[in-house]
């Protein structure tokens, strides 16, 4: 058996970024378009012509602060969000020495302000008397802070962790992207003024009514926090895990989990390739991870499915997982799975079915589960909103208002989104939205 935390410390960023001559010179084969494809093709509409233009004449504190007038987050995003299937993808030096590599060039921003005696901070307008609360602080409601700062509202955050960030801290290998970057730019936001409150219990510590005099507007940002579970039959709870489990194992180091050499994920999304690429690095024995459909189906970012094969992950393809088999002791020894049949619905949804009598089994030890996420149904409940036929809080898309008018939501917990990126910029449009009707009031 491998106990992880003995290997937990030789996690490193693997992320490397370009020399400032380096980043001259990949800054000097942009086009500079005018309506620029890949302006269009970036969330937040980050104007990437106008930055890198100040990165060729080497004014990169101008350069800075034209990124983070769009994104607060630069450091974080470059390193983790798919800029080569976004921005990079429609870049129109694609065909001619490839892309340019604007992740690469976003980083080297970002790390040049970190590193800065004198970080950048925008100017804080003045106050407008509006005071907003912002339950959670993972990237959408980070970001909503910054805006709604920027705009002149008072903020309040509340944060269940211990520490602030959400996905940023819990939920991204060290690999990908170290504390230090992520703690610099949550550490930015509250340097704007927002207060912070960690470790609350939203049911005991958020009282709506109270919340009604005292603040302007309420925003959930709470994303889906609850980790879905197959219902099948064997195993026991210390031999079957969930990704966020592992995941936040491996970020916070507060758990010992101990996991065997033969592992068994189920799930095609990135966390399932998080997972396994994180524990092969960690010297796991074998990591196989089955899903229901093809390789096309799998909703995942290019880079993290190539680092996870280069790593060693195995994949099945085509399979549902159907029983948990254990020995007498109780200890998972292998898993039976059914092969599928993939089938196209009237609205080109891939829809995967069990095909009968095709059951295989596979050796493991350890399963983990990376199959999504539900919403806190006790939240939902704290404040009585409606939900979507897909579980989510409900609410009407052009405002982000909830069925209570005073409360907004936005993020993971209202609409899928893929990337923290999109967080960021669900982040800034349900801000503007909240500023609008604080206004009016």
């Amino acid at each position: 058996m491998a106990n992880m935390p003995k290997v937990i410390k030789g996690f490193i960023e693997e992320t490397t970024t370009l020399g400032f001559p380096e980043a001259i010179e990949e800054a000097g084969r942009c086009y500079l378009c005018h309506n620029a494809p890949c302006q269009a093709a970036s969330p937040p509409r980050t104007d990437i012509p106008g930055f890198i233009a100040r990165m060729r004449s080497r004014n990169f504190r101008g350069a800075l602060r034209l990124v983070k007038e769009s994104n607060f987050f630069p450091g974080i995003t470059s390193r983790v969000s798919p800029y080569d299937q976004q921005c990079e993808e429609v870049c129109l030096r694609k065909k001619f020495g490839g892309p340019i590599r604007i992740a690469e060039l976003e980083r080297v921003l970002a790390d040049y302000d970190r590193k800065s005696k004198h970080p950048y901070l925008p100017e804080i307008p003045e106050s407008i008397g509006k005071t907003v609360a912002i339950v959670g602080s993972g990237p959408t409601g980070l970001a909503a802070a910054v805006e709604l700062v920027l705009n002149g509202c008072k903020v309040i955050m509340y944060e269940s962790a211990r520490l602030a960030g959400g996905v940023f801290t819990n939920g991204i290998p060290s690999y990908l992207i170290s504390d230090e970057v992520i703690q610099h730019e949550v550490q930015s936001v509250l340097d704007l003024g927002v207060d912070l409150v960690t470790g609350i219990n939203a049911g005991e510590s958020i009282n709506l009514v109270s919340m009604k005099r005292s603040f302007d507007a309420l925003l959930l940002t709470i994303g889906m926090g609850i980790p879905r579970r197959l219902e099948v039959t064997g195993g026991k709870k210390g031999d079957i895990f969930t990704g966020t489990e592992i995941l936040e194992s491996l970020k916070l180091k507060e758990k010992r989990l101990r996991l065997g050499e033969k592992i068994i994920i189920v799930g095609g999304g990135n966390v399932s390739l998080d997972v396994a690429t994180s524990l092969l690095k960690l010297g796991s024995g074998s990591v196989t991870v089955i899903y229901r459909r093809d390789r096309e189906q799998m909703p995942v970012f290019r880079t993290r499915f190539s680092n996870a094969v280069q790593c060693g992950m195995k994949m099945v393809y085509r399979a549902e997982l159907k029983e948990i088999s254990c020995n007498d002791q109780g200890t998972i020894t292998r898993v039976v799975c059914c092969k599928t049949e993939l089938k196209e619905k009237e609205d080109s949804r891939v829809v995967a079915q069990p095909i009968e009598g095709s059951e295989f089994s596979l050796d493991a030890d350890t399963v983990i589960y990376a199959i999504g996420l539900d919403l806190d149904p006790n939240l939902i409940q704290l404040f009585s909103l409606q939900t979507s036929p897909e579980g989510r809080i409900q609410v009407n898309p052009a405002t982000y208002q909830t069925s209570d008018p005073f409360i907004f939501a936005a993020g993971s917990c209202v609409e899928k989104v893929d990337t923290v990126i999109d967080a960021v910029a669900k982040g800034q449009l349900v801000a503007r939205q909240i500023v609008a009707k604080v206004l009016q009031d």
